[in-house]
């Protein structure tokens, strides 16, 4: 190891010491770019790498729950953040001060614009390509170029890794690798495999994706359904909480896949008319541009009864995106504030409350909720 390296790696493990999710790989990286790299050189660690427009947070989230199953030990940035500093935040919180890490294996949920770089960081084992589809174009720009920057990443790599895609991305099809194999429900003889809190199309991809993890790390791939029965659902990603006796769950919905995927699902559970608040912000995190929310298929909103409460900092827009789907405007209830639509929701009766928020409004909303809320 480098004396810079090591100095960047006792500056950065001190900082950890203060908190912060992602600080202390942000400074190691600036003070040693090729951080990174050198601890997985240094330790000789394996990795494997889940990326896409969406699923990859609870891809990763059940193989954890798969390796813990299996009593391997792993490093994981499931606290962080999905860029490059949460993977070195990662990486320097689980090593001693000369960076040496215990675990063989990494599991690294990476932001898809930043997967190129991890993955030439990283030289991955076992890289996971869950979907790719327009996100936030303000941030990342268009499908085409991130496909051929991922393509890229892949020229880079060993002969042994293996490269693991969703059949039923068709985009996919042009990212080429000798070790490259689908999966997925939409193959031949697939079949369904989720357990019911893991409905969904995504979740279903989620977990073929573990399975097949699990046969190139010789690990029993039946494993993905039990730990699924088992594991709680990611952050906002499905999250059932209870206010009051009443019962809410939580979708994140970040684009417009995401968000057909969430209604689609709600659609097959012939739920599309119970109580609803979608929240929509446009803050950085979310994507300034929120274009996109006319390109999701809202359908079935003629024939609701029920109010849907339309919330964010762009609830208007979504409020008329919602009229020209064909929601009866006497049934649209507007309120930019989060804490005062809950409250409207809440008095709402139903079986059960959705939630379908941007990611800044889940977090106003987990915050305005308190912890107290989720079981």
């Amino acid at each position: 190891m480098s004396s810079p390296m090591l100095i960047s790696l006792i500056i950065s493990k001190f900082i950890a010491g203060f908190g912060g999710t992602a600080l202390p790989g942000l400074i190691g990286l600036r003070l040693t770019p090729t951080l990174i790299n050198q601890i997985v050189k240094k330790n000789k660690l394996a990795s494997v790498v889940v990326t896409g427009t969406n699923g990859k947070t609870t891809t990763s989230r059940l193989l954890g729950a798969v390796l813990t199953e299996s009593k391997i030990n792993f490093c994981h940035n499931r606290s962080g953040s999905n860029l490059l500093r949460g993977i070195a935040t990662a990486l320097i919180n689980q090593s001693n001060w000369l960076g040496k890490i215990k675990s063989k294996l990494a599991i690294c949920e990476v932001d898809e614009a930043a997967a190129p770089a991890a993955i030439r960081a990283l030289k991955p084992k076992i890289i996971v390509f869950t979907n790719i589809s327009r996100d936030q174009l303000d941030r990342y720009g268009e499908v085409d170029h991130l496909l051929k920057l991922w393509q890229k990443s892949l020229d880079t790599l060993p002969s042994a890794s293996r490269v693991l895609v969703n059949a039923a991305d068709r985009r996919l099809k042009i990212l080429k690798h000798p070790r490259l194999t689908y999966f997925g429900s939409s193959l031949p003889g697939a079949g369904l495999m989720y357990p019911p809190r893991y409905g969904g199309k995504f979740n279903q991809d989620s977990l073929w994706a573990i399975e097949a993890v699990c046969r190139h790390l010789d690990l029993d791939p039946k494993l993905a359904a039990v730990c699924a029965q088992k594991t709680k659902a990611a952050f906002g990603r499905g999250e059932v909480f209870k206010l009051d006796g009443q019962k809410y769950q939580i979708n994140l919905v970040k684009n417009p896949a995401s968000f057909k995927a969430v209604w689609q699902m709600l659609a097959d559970r012939r739920h599309l008319n119970q109580p609803f608040m979608l929240a929509l912000n446009d803050k950085l995190a979310d994507g300034t541009d929120v274009s996109w929310i006319w390109d999701v298929p809202f359908t079935g909103l003629g024939r609701r009864r029920k109010p849907i409460i339309v919330t964010g900092t762009r609830a208007s827009d979504l409020a008329l995106r919602l009229k020209y789907a064909g929601c009866n405007p006497k049934n649209l209830f507007v309120e930019p504030k989060i804490y005062p639509a809950l409250a409207a929701l809440r008095k709402i009766p139903g079986t059960i409350k959705y939630i379908l928020p941007t990611y800044t409004a889940l977090l106003e909303l987990r915050q305005s909720l308190g912890k107290q809320a989720w079981n």
